[in-house]
């Protein structure tokens, strides 16, 4: 993503509470997939195809609302640009890479 078209189009009110409901959407998701994923191999379901086959679709979704939750850091992008340019950059990458992942693994 481009950090710089996302910030000028929006007001900063509205960036701000969207990217509140962002990160509080996806942190309730990396809570329910990480609870998944530590329930599968304790309850020994990842014997079976078809479980484990579910185990790599909560891993990557698990990935995708992680790196989507730290969106919420870009919340004063327009006051220190210089400072959230590389990270907004890494984000990016990653945020691409575990849509990827998803994309595959669905």
């Amino acid at each position: 993503r481009d950090c710089d078209s996302i910030s000028m189009h929006n007001s900063s009110e509205k960036t701000s509470s969207s990217h509140a409901v962002i990160a509080a959407t996806n942190s309730v998701s990396v809570l329910v997939c990480f609870l998944a994923a530590i329930l599968i191999p304790a309850l020994k379901l990842h014997t079976k195809f078809v479980y484990r086959l579910a185990l790599y679709q909560v891993l990557s979704s698990l990935l995708l609302a992680t790196v989507t939750a730290l969106q919420v850091i870009f919340i004063n992008y327009n006051e220190s640009r210089n400072v959230y340019a590389r990270v907004c950059t890494a984000v990016a990458w990653f945020v691409v890479y575990s849509q990827w992942m998803k994309l595959l693994f669905t």
